[in-house]
C-alpha cells in the first residue's frame, strides 16, 4: 500500500494583513477569517461568539521566515 502525501494547507492569501504573533481563529471550511487576537483564548472567545464554535486556531509567525526552510 502506498502512503498517502500529508495534507498541506496554505493559509497565505487568508492572513494577508494579519499582525505577525497573532492568534488565528479560521472557519471550518478554511474560507475566511472569523477573528484574531493577541491572545489564543480570546481569539477563539470571539469566534465562538461569531457562530464558529470549533475554529481552526493558528499562530501568525513572528518572522517571514519561520517556515522556509
Amino acid at each position: 500500500m502506498a502512503a498517502m502525501a500529508p495534507m498541506t494547507l496554505d493559509f497565505g492569501k487568508l492572513l494577508e494583513g494579519i499582525p505577525r504573533g497573532a492568534w488565528v481563529a479560521i472557519s471550518q471550511d478554511e474560507d475566511r477569517v472569523v477573528a484574531y487576537a493577541a491572545d489564543m483564548k480570546e481569539a477563539v472567545r470571539m469566534a465562538v461568539e461569531l457562530g464558529e464554535p470549533k475554529p481552526i486556531i493558528i499562530r501568525v509567525p513572528q518572522s517571514p521566515a519561520a517556515f522556509a526552510f
